[in-house]
């Protein structure tokens, strides 16, 4: 959209660089780096105004075009009921406002996250170690422990289809790290404040609600901010996010549904279900390449333009990564600048070394594997390890072999590679067995093994 302009603001938290390279600085921690906020536009923008990658999003345009075009054809001619191939959307949505009516208790849990953690600064203490302050700490505790517990536990009592399950667990997820953040970039405040000390100011409620809603996962007092908002720029991102949801919509309606709803599961053998992940892979690759683009890009440019939001490097060309430490660091760098602060961080610095640099990457790897399958697994219903064995184990064994690829030609080949195959894994297995799951395939009699073993591994016909 337009160009960025920085509106000046006097703040001891932010460093204000003009310039596209200072991403960060160094800590008091040798080795260890700050994030800083600078003025900065998206990525693909950059790349959009000068019509380098112009050509890809006119390919993915007309794609959408041919499959919307096809949707209408079958939607008039065939179903004799305009805009039917729809019904997915609607599926996935039915609930939506009893969602948003959970979600805007979980914000409101957030307000009171804030005064309990400003009136706690207030009490006086002595002692100012985490030890001393472990009553606190189990607090905080129990409240992620009950975020995450009773929005889930509505999930499963209202049975909320996969669109409105991924708001549910992916919002408890974002509001939970947002609030950690929060907590960690304010607690040497807390301890200067109940130690008797004098500290400049305590972050105001307005400056933690526009926390909440900006598109940055670490907590400052305040963010560099454009001059003004540009709300037709954020309407275009906005329909953007709906035109995306509306190609998964086509693309899993006219390429994956007809493929997986009349599969004969009963008679599944190993080699079709090897077979199908080679059959799922370009639906998979249009679904991560179109959902990237929604999320990372209009998404969060939709909020960056209503809110001011100047810092806008949200990723990288993690298409033309070099090996995979810059891959993961490049797809998502919201994420990737909280689990470096609060995750590779901190366990590098408790356990200095390479060891303990080897221990926080191997931690970083398990939590980001374990949250995309607590995403995946809760939505569909199943325990189906795809994405953690994707993340976790493929992933971390990559990450160890890109580093002996030296060709970048040849290491972005094997990129994509693994990508291909990941998302074609992903749509088969998840997609066979949520149809088996739904009807084709009988439980197995012990319930332990039904939540923990795909049923179209083994599929019995269901009794009727």
């Amino acid at each position: 959209m337009g160009s960025i302009d920085l509106k000046e603001e006097n703040n001891n938290n932010v460093i204000l660089k003009e310039h596209q390279e200072g991403v960060a600085v160094k800590t008091k921690h040798k080795g260890f780096k700050e994030k800083t906020f600078v003025v900065r536009e998206s990525l693909l923008t950059t790349e959009f105004r000068n019509g380098n990658m112009k050509i890809v999003y006119n390919c993915f345009t007309a794609v959408f075009l041919l499959f919307f075009l096809r949707a209408l054809v079958d939607d008039i001619l065939v179903q004799k009921m305009p805009l039917h191939h729809t019904w997915l959307i609607w599926w996935n949505f039915e609930k939506f406002f009893s969602t948003m009516a959970v979600w805007t208790g979980m914000f409101l849990s957030t307000i009171g996250v804030y005064f309990a953690y400003q009136h706690w600064s207030t009490i006086p203490s002595k002692n100012t170690n985490l030890p001393s302050n472990m009553p606190f700490v189990a607090t905080y505790l129990t409240y992620l422990t009950a975020f995450f517990y009773f929005p889930l536990k509505f999930l499963y009592e209202s049975n909320l289809n996969c669109a409105c399950s991924f708001i549910i667990t992916c919002e408890t997820t974002r509001i939970a790290m947002k609030v950690h953040s929060f907590i960690r970039e304010n607690w040497s405040r807390a301890m200067i404040r109940k130690s008797g000390g004098t500290i400049n100011a305590w972050p105001t409620l307005e400056q933690f609600l526009y926390y909440q809603f900006c598109p940055s996962f670490i907590y400052r007092d305040s963010y560099p901010r454009t001059e003004k908002r540009d709300m037709k720029a954020a309407g275009l991102y906005f329909l953007e996010c709906l035109a995306i949801i509306e190609f998964v919509n086509l693309t899993y309606t006219q390429w994956v549904f007809p493929w997986l709803h009349v599969q004969d599961y009963t008679s599944l053998s190993l080699s079709t279900i090897a077979l199908s992940l080679f059959t799922g892979i370009i639906p998979g690759i249009i679904c991560l390449i179109t959902l990237f683009y929604g999320l990372l890009h209009c998404w969060l440019n939709c909020f960056s333009e209503m809110m001011q939001f100047a810092d806008r490097q949200f990723y990288l060309n993690w298409w033309n990564s070099s090996n995979m430490a810059e891959y993961y660091r490049n797809w998502n760098l919201v994420v990737h600048d909280w689990l470096y602060a609060y995750v590779f961080r901190d366990l590098a610095a408790y356990y200095p070394g390479r060891k303990g640099q080897k221990a926080a990457q191997m931690a970083v790897f398990f939590l980001s594997a374990v949250f995309h399958e607590y995403w995946f697994g809760v939505a569909f219903r199943c325990f189906y390890p795809v994405m953690f064995v994707l993340y976790f184990i493929f992933g971390g064994i990559f990450f160890a072999v890109s580093r002996l690829i030296t060709n970048r030609s040849a290491w972005n080949t094997a990129l994509w590679f693994n990508l291909l195959i990941g998302t074609g894994m992903f749509i088969a297995f998840y997609g066979q067995e949520w149809y088996a799951r739904r009807g084709h395939c009988a439980p197995y009699s012990n319930a332990v093994v039904d939540l923990l073993f795909p049923r179209h591994w083994n599929c019995q016909p269901p009794i009727s």
